[in-house]
């Protein structure tokens, strides 16, 4: 009976497990449902239209689901129609099919909820044209998507009602975990056989930050759309205060308070590091067991091994100090167990507080409008829009290649070689993406997987002829290409391919697809690869130069919020949180658009490389103010206080106004810093503020070295 109950726990919490259900559920009712109803000639348009909702499915709360719902079926009935009316109007169907998708793909401007229904409507597109002239009224087909779309919006809501929490448990267990994999990378560094390859680790460093503040900027999301609700529990509560523990356990997990290079070189030797090392991975295992925890409605207990191998280290810290009293090199030291300590000090807060969260509402309210990026009125709606309305928008220049391919592609389909031409438009819908790098990847996939389910989908119509088994394949195809879309694209292509050829069967076109398929596959990719390459390339409006003073001065901002908690005292503040995301979120876009040079075509090495060592040292950077920031407390001496002062308009005025570096002076103010952490009885917050100033500086030089070296590269 235990081990019964145990695995229901098991799938309840199984977010995926429960999608492939409802998934199983939708795709039953449109096939063989209908068919045992007696309205074969439905299934296909009704299945369409559930699969076009499905992929516009969005978290939200119930009110949201249900305006999402209206908009979804009036958009997909208003579009199915209208092409339905220009079908006889060549010239007049492309131009709308193409313009109209265009405006669509600039809804993405809007936010993400209209964003995946604007893609939903571009897909319902298409699956019209799979239909039109089959039916003897202009109603019938875009009645039959609707009713698609009501049969997946209804088990949506059920399956939403069952556990509304679910996806807000799911984002935050993604939270601790991306957090762990980013302390498993960042344990690495404690390795003395590392000694030759720190760069690259801390590059992989910075790739998974990236991950960890787009999981946390996801979860915000989630958990706004239910707080502006007015109805907060104590669950929502609950799930808020996690929320703001990830957020300061990644600010502590992205600190850094030494060179990597010395601690090899001055501890190697020692346990020292190695202990360290061993603190690290128990706080990824913390959050990977939080996450457990957080998944299947377990109470967190802190891990006591966690506490032992702390004070161990610590022990260990003190007696090398006993024996090396002149090595001033431990003070780093001092820093790193301090911050552990100060993790493990969340995490034990958390096992004894989880119970006693049950603050007011009201505490939390301007945290609930930190990030409410939804459409306030029409100016803000205008507002989000025309920032778009430019070429240097990847969002305008991606409307622009959709247009393009569509009416390319459409114009293919009406020569007579195009049996099935709608499949070029399928194809590079899902291969054209917004940057050429993802293009570039999805061609490759999508080419594959589409050859590997016309290799299996031949045998399956031949030795499965009867039309109750080949729904069922259908049924199993779907629920597997939508449990793989976002994890294998080409294995999920495959599924796709099966699903529409056993699907396509029931017209008796099965076989006939199948030669055709394989031609407007590779056409669509072709002509998604030419729109990308050649209708205003992303590496002609990558500005690079643009995207490092973004990120520069998102830094130095949330270095001068840290500055103003040491000089007025600690405080969670909304315009300090702002200011630390907006940090990290600018460090993901320079991420993102470095880490895709290496894509273009005929890629500049000299240029690459100067990019990827400066992304570290922007990371780096990021990682000394995040140290100052995650022991942020009020500091008294004024020696101190301007020295911070000091290094943050030195910063500045070299980041920003691009003023000359004065070596001298910096060497000056280092060794003013040097003789200051000398002195005996210094504090550990002064030893800190120290510490981080003279890293910033230290660094400073070949990061200023490295930002001229790419503006020499002349990049746009």
């Amino acid at each position: 009976m235990n081990s019964l109950k145990d695995l229901l726990q098991r799938f309840k919490s199984n977010s995926i497990l429960i999608y492939c259900l409802q998934i199983f559920i939708v795709l039953t009712g449109t096939t063989l449902g209908l068919l045992f109803l007696g309205c074969e000639p439905f299934i296909v348009p009704v299945t369409l239209g559930a699969i076009a909702t499905a992929l516009t499915d969005f978290d939200d709360r119930l009110s949201i689901r249900l305006r999402n719902l209206v908009y979804v079926c009036i958009l997909f009935f208003g579009v199915s129609s209208i092409l339905e009316f220009l079908y006889p109007y060549k010239l007049l169907f492309i131009l709308y099919l193409s313009l109209s998708s265009a405006a669509f793909i600039l809804m993405d401007a809007l936010g993400q909820r209209y964003a995946t229904i604007s893609f939903g409507t571009i897909l319902l597109s298409i699956y019209t044209m799979f239909g039109l002239g089959e039916y003897n009224q202009w109603y019938q087909q875009p009645s039959y998507f609707v009713l698609g779309a009501l049969w997946y919006g209804l088990t949506s809501i059920i399956f939403y009602l069952l556990k509304p929490t679910q996806a807000v448990q799911d984002n935050l267990a993604a939270n601790f975990n991306a957090i762990a994999d980013l302390l498993l990378v960042k344990a690495r560094l404690f390795d003395p056989d590392n000694t030759d390859n720190i760069e690259p680790l801390l590059y992989q460093l910075s790739l998974k930050n990236s991950e960890v503040v787009q999981s946390l900027n996801i979860t915000k999301a989630s958990l706004l759309t239910r707080l502006k609700a007015a109805r907060a529990n104590k669950n929502t509560i609950y799930w808020l205060n996690l929320y703001f523990l990830a957020q300061d356990i990644h600010e502590q997990a992205t600190s850094n308070y030494l060179h990597y290079e010395n601690i090899h070189q001055n501890f190697s030797r020692t346990d020292l590091i190695f202990r360290i090392q061993k603190n690290v991975k128990l706080h990824a295992l913390s959050c990977q067991k939080l996450a457990h925890d957080i998944l299947n409605h377990q109470t967190y207990q802190s891990n006591s091994d966690t506490d032992i191998a702390i004070a161990n280290l610590e022990n260990s810290i003190q007696l090398w100090i006993e024996e090396n009293p002149q090595n001033l090199e431990v003070k780093n030291l001092l820093l790193i167990l301090r911050n552990l300590k100060k993790i493990q000090e969340q995490f034990l807060n958390l096992s004894h507080e989880q119970n006693n969260y049950r603050q007011s509402y009201l505490q939390h309210q301007e945290n609930i409008n930190l990030l409410d990026d939804d459409i306030q009125d029409l100016p803000d709606l205008w507002l989000k829009l025309k920032q778009h309305f430019t070429p240097n928008s990847a969002l305008f220049r991606h409307a622009v290649r959709i247009a393009f391919v569509f009416a390319v592609g459409y114009a293919i389909s009406l020569m007579p070689f195009a049996k099935n031409g709608y499949w070029i438009l399928l194809t590079s819908l899902f291969v054209c993406q917004i940057s050429y790098f993802a293009t570039k990847s999805r061609l490759k996939l999508r080419t594959l997987g589409t050859l590997l389910g016309v290799l299996f989908g031949m045998p399956i119509l031949y030795f499965v002829p009867s039309i109750e088994g080949q729904l069922v394949l259908t049924i199993i195809s779907g629920v597997c290409f939508f449990y793989l879309r976002s994890k294998k694209y080409a294995i999920a292509t495959l599924m796709a391919t099966l699903m529409v050829l056993l699907i396509f069967n029931l017209k008796g076109s099965g076989y006939a697809i199948i030669l055709p398929r394989i031609v407007d596959t590779l056409l669509g990719c072709l002509i998604a690869w030419f729109a990308v390459s050649f209708i205003w390339p992303d590496w002609n409006f990558r500005n690079i130069s643009s995207t490092i003073k973004k990120s520069n001065q998102a830094t130095l901002a949330y270095f001068d919020a840290v500055v103003k908690q040491y000089q007025f005292g600690k405080n969670n503040s909304l315009d300090y949180r702002r200011a630390r995301r907006t940090a990290h979120n600018a460090q993901i876009e320079l991420s993102s658009m470095i880490s895709s040079l290496s894509t273009e075509p005929n890629p500049n090495q000299a240029l690459i490389h100067a990019a990827f060592r400066y992304l570290v040292y922007s990371h780096s950077q990021l990682s000394y103010v995040s140290a100052l920031g995650s022991h942020r407390e009020q500091v008294q001496d004024v020696q101190v206080l301007d020295l911070m002062l000091w290094c943050k308009d030195t910063l500045f005025a070299v980041l920003l106004q691009q003023q000359a570096l004065d070596m001298d002076k910096i060497q000056h103010k280092l060794h003013d810093i040097q003789q200051i952490s000398t002195q005996e009885n210094l504090s550990e917050n002064l030893l800190l503020a120290l510490k981080q100033i003279s890293l910033l500086m230290e660094t400073l030089p070949e990061f200023i070295d490295l930002h001229s070296q790419l503006l020499k590269q002349e990049i746009k």
